[in-house]
């Protein structure tokens, strides 16, 4: 759900600035500089000695109270001659107090850099005595000064020492006593590191024996599991000792998510004890047990409601039912779509708009019955309220909406329950409501997509076709229009069932001018939204290396290249531009990683077509030194971060240059690979070390990314340019694994991540796409029917999952489109590439207008990120190749005729 603060937030031109540069002026601070750095503004004595890691001091505040807070500390600050940050915008303090700011960097609004541990209690002092009584939050990492102050201190790196783990993740450290580099860490609660002696004495502690053994909230209620932890407070069951019940109790902390009414999560919390109270006799929601305050903590114990999520309940209930569709069962449909409105009926009854019906605050119980939870946004139409919605969900008027006002009438609800049962219908994510995106929020325009997608669905779902009168009265973009809980029971009464078996009727593609125009204002996007004195060239909000093909600027400049070649130029001035920019950041890591997604390998071979595509040998020497600079054995086995990953550029670069030392460096990498194979059970795998500093350490995947296909690709690929047999035959054996361990059903093979994770998946990263992927180029090699035959029943899982999936690249529709042309181009069936145009049409379906621009946001209610594997430049260069041919990125062509068969 988008949050009312988030919805509420001033334009980010507001001047907190302004309050700084005045206190400058007053205290006539001459040599003091302020420097804005993105979203922060540092403020600083020129020639300023910053310690390498030391105790910092934090301030935090609400958004109503941060124009006084920050005249007042950066008053103390100036004169104790302190170097300070602060979030510069209103908008970015209400993102720093948000509901759902991750809790180890929230409330953090004023970091001040005391010179040494003197300075620090000097500094700390003055700054309590200058903010007491004023608003804010408790900073969960840090340790308060006082009871209740804004200020708060913790050990950490002050100017920073970044180093890449082996995830070519960006983390910060900081040197023990022994010289060790430890991550600084930023944990939701008070850790030092032991060496660490704080400046100021610590709290006094309970006496040994007081602590209770469970937590015992108002003195009944005993806290036996965390549902989920947020900055706004967790979310517990407990059992009640008076009742012996299970309940669940939600936490609201202070001054949280304190928007400019100066509501916070407790008035909301309190708000949403009421709202359960009126309606807790008509049983769609839970009952409250009891509001109570602890400490500084608002609580309110209510009722469990058991079951599952409707989003869990009715992805249970997809099947194949005929053709290349999964829908539930019409029996099922049916009956749910009677529940859910016979829900809204007795709460609309009791004079309340819901306006967050969604499939997260929906539980279906084992019965089949139907309750809401999260009412707290739950309000009579007309009363005055902050709007709030769920991308997806969300009426127009919801996402339009003053901000504060009138609360909408039922009709949102009404919208709501249009999108849950398209969702229920088809696996997949809702139609959103037609928007445009600006400065990252959206705006309404007109006309909604719902029709559109209603249609596309429609062409090959039986259920959608017969419910699609239905759909478009609900999903109408005017309140107006949308029918009444009446109309929608008496066509429920009467609507007959679908054809069985179900037919195809009509073309599931948006117009092929949808296509041109997402991709040529996709492409002007991209080169206008470059940022090239930033630490980003695009905008990506990530800790990993932005140089990068998954979210960095190697994805993106690859897709310029390869646009630039195929659309007969247009591009030269971008495409040189973020060249020059990776080139001049390429020298001087501290590490240089091999991998082709998160590591370097991708840099240099984004660059060297980059260079091909200009005509620029000095472009390209730069990116062939940086591919010879790559490790070729490597811990980490995979693609996206390890050895596998640098094969594939060095093979690559082979082919694009002719030059025998990269196919003798790929070959290296082979062997490596091979030595590091591990055979159990009959199968081939690559787990990846559990020394390693790696989120994926200790793990063993089967997916292209980090898994068997993506290493048993390379092995293919190398084995077959240096006529290798025994590489080929090594790749087989990955091949023979992978077949083993599809599940397949009706048609379509699926496969888990891993041993770790038995849900079966359809995507490049994880999933029936990638493995696809692999056991197409393995039949090409070895001409086995097998792999060909079970590449095609990936494609059926691929096909059939294309509702439930994002644009992306990495785990979305642009990466299993590629998949689909790869079958079109080996297997010579133009079918594979019409699949291919729908499930590019599944994305451009859902169009947002950002900058003036049509394009793709990267998720619902999201806006629109260049980035190659996560955001729109992968589904630029699908349409690049969908329209205008050439092979697919990131990987290099098996020479035909070669290797072993």
């Amino acid at each position: 759900m988008v949050s009312a603060a988030a919805e509420s937030q001033p334009d980010d031109g507001f001047p907190l600035a302004e309050v700084v540069r005045t206190i400058l002026d007053r205290e006539d601070a001459d040599g003091w500089v302020t420097r804005d750095r993105d979203v922060w503004c540092a403020v600083e004595p020129h020639g300023y000695r910053y310690r390498t890691q030391g105790w910092k001091l934090h301030v935090s505040t609400t958004a109503l109270a941060a124009p006084l807070v920050l005249r007042r500390a950066a008053q103390v600050l100036v004169r104790h001659g302190c170097a300070f940050k602060f979030a510069p915008t209103l908008a970015r303090v209400l993102e720093l107090g948000g509901a759902h700011t991750p809790r180890g960097g929230a409330g953090k609004f004023i970091t001040a850099y005391p010179l040494d541990d003197d300075h620090f209690r000097r500094v700390a002092a003055g700054l309590h005595e200058a903010t007491v009584g004023l608003p804010g939050p408790q900073i969960l990492s840090d340790r308060p000064y006082l009871p209740g102050s804004l200020v708060h201190y913790r050990y950490g790196a002050f100017r920073g020492l970044p180093q890449r783990d082996d995830d070519g993740r960006i983390r910060h450290v900081i040197v023990s006593p022994a010289g060790d580099l430890v991550e600084d860490r930023r944990d939701p609660w008070f850790t030092p590191p032991p060496w660490a002696t704080a400046p100021l004495p610590d709290p006094a502690k309970p006496p040994a024996g007081d602590a209770p053994e469970a937590v015992l909230l108002d003195g009944r209620f005993k806290v036996y599991e965390a549902i989920r932890h947020a900055n706004r407070g967790g979310v517990y069951l407990a059992t009640d000792t008076e009742t012996g019940a299970t309940v669940v109790v939600k936490q609201a902390r202070r001054h949280v998510d304190s928007g400019l009414s100066g509501n916070d999560v407790q008035d909301r919390l309190r708000y949403e004890a009421e709202v359960l109270a009126d309606l807790a006799g008509l049983g769609v929601t839970p009952r409250p047990v009891k509001l109570f305050r602890q400490d500084d903590d608002l609580f309110l114990a209510e009722e469990q409601v058991t079951g599952s999520t409707f989003a869990a309940w009715s992805h249970e209930q997809i099947s194949h039912n005929g053709l290349d569709t999964l829908e539930p069962a019409w029996p099922v449909v049916l009956d749910m779509a009677r529940r859910l409105t016979g829900a809204l009926e007795r709460v609309h009854g009791a004079g309340y708009a819901l306006r967050d019906f969604t499939a997260t605050n929906v539980i279906v119980e084992p019965g089949g019955e139907v309750r809401v939870i999260d009412l707290e946004m739950a309000a009579r139409p007309g009363d005055l309220v902050q709007p709030a919605y769920t991308p997806g969900f969300a009426a127009p008027e919801q996402i339009d909406a003053m901000r504060p006002g009138p609360a909408p009438d039922f009709a949102v609800d009404r919208y709501a329950l249009g999108a849950l049962l398209f969702s229920l219908l088809t696996g997949g994510t809702p139609p959103a409501s037609s928007y445009d995106v600006v400065d990252g929020r959206p705006r309404h325009p007109g006309a909604g997509p719902a029709e559109e997608l209603v249609r596309i669905a429609a062409v090959t779902n039986g259920a959608v076709r017969r419910l699609r009168p239905l759909l478009l009265g609900l999903l109408a973009d005017d309140s107006g229009a949308r029918w009444s809980l009446r109309r929608v029971r008496d066509f429920l009464r009467d609507v007959d069932p679908p054809a069985a078996p179900p037919a195809r009727v009509g073309d599931a593609r948006v117009p092929a001018a949808r296509h041109e125009s997402v991709l040529r204002d996709g492409l002007a996007f991209v080169a206008e939204t470059m940022t090239p004195d930033k630490a980003r060239l695009w905008h990506y909000d990530a800790d990993s290396d932005p140089l990068n093909v998954q979210h960095g600027a190697a994805g993106t400049l690859g897709v310029l290249a390869r646009a630039h070649t195929l659309l007969g130029g247009g591009l030269e001035d971008p495409l040189r531009r973020a060249a020059g920019w990776i080139r001049d950041r390429l020298a001087g890591d501290d590490r240089v990683l091999p991998g082709l997604y998160f590591g370097r390998s991708g840099a240099a071979w984004a660059l060297h077509d980059a260079a091909r595509a200009l005509d620029d040998d000095d472009l390209a020497a730069v990116a062939l030194a940086q591919a010879k600079a790559v490790p070729l054995v490597w811990p980490n086995p995979d693609v996206c971060h390890g050895a596998a990953g640098a094969g594939l550029t060095q093979l690559h670069l082979w082919r694009a240059t002719g030059v025998e030392t990269f196919r003798e460096r790929a070959l290296t990498c082979a062997d490596g690979l091979a030595a590091a194979v591990t055979r159990r059970d009959g199968g081939v795998y690559w787990p990846i070390p559990a020394s390693l500093r790696s989120e994926l350490a200790g793990a063993t995947h089967y997916g292209f990314a980090h898994g068997v296909a993506g290493i048993g690709t390379f092995l293919l690929t190398a084995g077959a340019a240096g006529g290798r047999a025994d590489l080929v035959a090594l790749a087989v054996e990955a091949g023979a694994t992978l077949a083993g361990l599809a599940v397949r059903e009706d048609g379509a093979a699926w496969w888990p991540a891993g041993p770790h994770d038995a849900t079966p998946l359809a995507h490049w990263c994880s999933g029936s796409s990638g493995i696809g992927t692999f056991l197409l180029r393995l039949a090409t090699v070895t001409g086995e029917d097998r792999f060909a035959g079970l590449a095609r029943e990936a494609a059926v899982a691929v096909y059939r999952n294309r509702w439930r999936a994002l644009p992306a690249a990495c785990h979305g529709l642009a990466g299993d489109a590629d998949f689909l042309l790869d079958l079109a181009e080996a297997l010579d069936e133009p079918r594979y590439r019409d699949q291919a145009a729908e499930l590019a049409s599944c994305a451009l379906a859902r169009p947002v207008r950002q900058a003036g621009r049509l394009l793709v946001a990267d998720a619902p209610g999201r806006g629109v990120s260049a980035s190659y594997n996560t955001g729109l430049s992968g589904l630029l260069a699908l349409l690049t190749r969908l329209h205008h041919g050439g092979p697919r990125m990131w990987l290099p062509a098996i020479p035909q005729g070669e290797g072993a068969r």
